[in-house]
Formats: C-alpha cells, sequence, structure tokens
C-alpha cells in the first residue's frame, strides 16, 4: 500500500537535491578565479527500494520515491593533469633559463646607460689613438688615450662584476627554491594524512569518488606549483593518498601508514642539488630547477650560461692587453725587442676580465707611453698607429673566434641573441 504523505516526501526531496545542486553551481561561479579550485558537480541516485530478505513481497507501492545526493564530485581528468604538469615542467626550464639569459643580456649586450658598452669604449679609443697619431710628442694625447684605454678596462671590469652579482643573485634564487620544494613536499605530506584521516571519520566520503574537496584542491594546487620545478608523477593509494615521484624518486610517500617525504640540499658550491635521504644528487628533469643549473654551470657555447659569458669576457681581456703590450717599444738598447707594459692583471699575473687594468707605470705617468726616441733620433707616430691599427686587425680569441675585438664583441652578443631565441 502506497504511503499517504510519500508523494510530498518525493517533491519535498526533489527540491532540496536540486536546490544543492543550484548551491554547487554558485559555487563554482564564484570560485572562479580561485586559485586551485576545482569545478564541482552534484551527483544524484534515484531513492533505492528494496524488497525484505525475509518474506517475499512487491516493492511496487515503495517505487518512485524520488532524487537523492550521493556526492558533490571534483570534476578533475587525471590524464589532463599529468600532461599539464609535464608541460609545465618545460615552461618552467625555458621561462628560468630565459629569465636569467635576459640578465645577461642587459649586462652585455644593452647598457641601461648609452655610450658605456665595450664598443662604444673601443671607438672612444680609436679616436683619441688618431688624435695622437698627429701629435706622438704631445702629453696631453698621451693622457687622453691613458684614459681611453682606463675606459676600456673599467667597461670590462664592471661587465665581470655584474655577471659576479647575477651569479650570486642566481645561486640565492636556486637555494630560494630548493626551500620552497621542501615545504611544498612536507605540505603535500601533510595534506596526505589529513584527507586520508577525513575520509576515515567521515561517512560521506567513500574515498574515490568523494572526499574532502578543499584539502583535495590544496594538494593539488601544490602539486601543480611543484610541477614547475621538475618532473612530477602521482600514483593514487587508498582514502585518498598519493605516492609522488619527481623524475622517479619516490619523494612523497603514504604506504604502510607511514607519512614520509624527501628534502633537498644544496651543497656549499650553491648549484650541487642532492636528497637527504640517500646524498645522491638530484635531478628532477625538465623543470625550473634544470633552468638555475644549466646557466650556473654552462661554459661553452652549446650551454651558454654565466661561465661561458665569464669566460668570453676573460678571453677578450687578455687578448686585449697581449696585443697592446706588445706594441709601444720600451728602447731598450741591449733589448730591441723589449716593450712598454700597458695594461696588467692581479698580483699573479693572470689577465681577466674582473683584473684587468693600466699598469701602475702608465698609471703614474701618462706620458710613459711616449718613446723617448725612434731609431733615427726622431720622434714619430709609427707605435701609434700600430695601436690604432690593431683595434682593426684580427686576434685569435681561444680558438672560438678570429676577428677584431669589435667584432669578437659583437660574436658574443650575437650567441646571446641566438641562445635567447632557441630558450
Amino acid at each position: 500500500m502506497r504511503p499517504t504523505f510519500m508523494g510530498l516526501e518525493t517533491a519535498k526531496r526533489g527540491l532540496m537535491v536540486n536546490q544543492k545542486a543550484l548551491d554547487i553551481i554558485g559555487n563554482n561561479i564564484s570560485n572562479i578565479h580561485t586559485k586551485g579550485y576545482t569545478r564541482q558537480r552534484l551527483d544524484t541516485m534515484s531513492v533505492q527500494v528494496y524488497g525484505s530478505d525475509r518474506f517475499q513481497y512487491s516493492s511496487i507501492p515503495l517505487a518512485g520515491q524520488g532524487v537523492d545526493a550521493r556526492g558533490v564530485a571534483q570534476v578533475r581528468n587525471p590524464y589532463i593533469d599529468s600532461k599539464f604538469r609535464e608541460e609545465y615542467g618545460d615552461v618552467g626550464y625555458f621561462d628560468q633559463k630565459a629569465a636569467v639569459m635576459e640578465q645577461i643580456e642587459g649586462i652585455i649586450s644593452d647598457p641601461e646607460v648609452e655610450g658605456t658598452s665595450i664598443k662604444a669604449a673601443l671607438t672612444t679609443l680609436a679616436d683619441a689613438l688618431d688624435d695622437f697619431s698627429r701629435n706622438p710628442h704631445q702629453e696631453t694625447n698621451a693622457n687622453i688615450v691613458m684614459n681611453a684605454f682606463k675606459g676600456v678596462t673599467q667597461v670590462i671590469n664592471e661587465y665581470a662584476s655584474n655577471l659576479k652579482t647575477l651569479e650570486s643573485q642566481t645561486k640565492n634564487d636556486l637555494a630560494i627554491s630548493v626551500e620552497d620544494i621542501n615545504t611544498k613536499l612536507s605540505q603535500i605530506s601533510e595534506l596526505n594524512q589529513s584527507i586520508a584521516h577525513e575520509i576515515f571519520v567521515n561517512d560521506d566520503y567513500d574515498g574515490v569518488s568523494y572526499g574532502p574537496n578543499d584539502l583535495l584542491d590544496q594538494r593539488n594546487s601544490l602539486l601543480d606549483d611543484l610541477s614547475r620545478y621538475g618532473k612530477v608523477t602521482v600514483e593514487s593509494l587508498d582514502e585518498g593518498r598519493i605516492l609522488v615521484k619527481l623524475n622517479g624518486k619516490t619523494v612523497v610517500n603514504a604506504q604502510g601508514g607511514d607519512y614520509t617525504y624527501d628534502k633537498l640540499k644544496i651543497a656549499s658550491d650553491g648549484v650541487t642539488i642532492s636528497w637527504s635521504s640517500d646524498g645522491k644528487n638530484a635531478d628532477l628533469g625538465a623543470g625550473a630547477i634544470r633552468g638555475f643549473v644549466d646557466v650556473l654551470t654552462g661554459s661553452d657555447s652549446l650551454h651558454g650560461g654565466i661561465p661561458y659569458y665569464e669566460k668570453c669576457l676573460d678571453k677578450f681581456a687578455e687578448g686585449f692587453a697581449n696585443v697592446f703590450n706588445t706594441i709601444v717599444h720600451a728602447d731598450n738598447p741591449d733589448n730591441p725587442n723589449e716593450f712598454k707594459v700597458l695594461l696588467q692583471g692581479d698580483a699573479e699575473g693572470r689577465i681577466t676580465a674582473g683584473s684587468i687594468r693600466i699598469s701602475y707605470q702608465w698609471e703614474e705617468d701618462s706620458a710613459y707611453i711616449i718613446r723617448d726616441k725612434n731609431p733615427d733620433g726622431g720622434l714619430d707616430n709609427e707605435d701609434i698607429l700600430k695601436m690604432k691599427a690593431a683595434l682593426e686587425q684580427k686576434w685569435d680569441f681561444g680558438g672560438e673566434f678570429t676577428g677584431s675585438f669589435s667584432g669578437f664583441v659583437t660574436d658574443i652578443t650575437s650567441t646571446l641573441g641566438s641562445d635567447m631565441k632557441t630558450n
């Protein structure tokens, strides 16, 4: 026999379930810009009617009792999650590398103040030598040439100093990123435990289709952010728990009821990264961490990083000093092939972009560059013309480039531009 008020109960149940569905839709709309929020839906089912297991009688009188809410599910696709995180790792790598390369470009290719580039300094030096060649006996012109050489060395010094600063900043950013990874791994492990606990104590969650959606959103958001640093893979476990791997290395584990996570640590060189659990070097796969490491260790043209451009500047400085230290004759009658040292390096005699400077002898006396006499007994401009010509002559810069000083700078900036495009 049909219950008297069954129709009213069916109508009431239908209104309540559909009202809840509208609530979920409103919640989706209000959270459309909430970071990490996953769209939700209300799953419904027909009210089930069962006969007695003891007495056989018809369930027809109890049929038609309407709809009931089964649970609030997240509309999320694991395959799309996986592909997004895979692509986000690539984006993280190229974005991080490009960010550092742009700073290198700002240091070498595009000085903020016009006229402060190496090319501008070389042009000023060429003009000074041209004027000096017309008046090789004038101390005023000799002083202008000395200051022009000093201008070239100071620009090179500044480039080297800025690259060192960038290297230090990049290492600091790497350390911050490593700490961020460790924090995220810890938070994911804690959420693993919280989600499993919620599913265990709450009858509304079955651990498969439904769960504490707010906690799941937090965990998914952390996983998405983590995937920017490296190759993240996720394996589902029971009770809503997950196992997380970074490039094949298990970093968050919840198997057997133990909630563990690994941590990264950086060596004293500021670049080498290893796992705390086993001390092995950490390779996180494609991601921002690899981008950091590549720009901090890339020392050749194929993997152009900060060390490569530091090496290029060192070659320029060494070549520049070697050329101009073998032009102005010392006029030593006992050794006609002796030349005046115009440029020097550090205390050990090493000439690098960071140490190159005009010699102490020249700095103390700007007329040091003026020859006392030439073989014919008069003053001429032979050495000065050789210095001017040396700026345009082709030289070998460590076997990687042959050309003028200005051409070498152009080659460096072209390589940098090419690296920017490919990254």
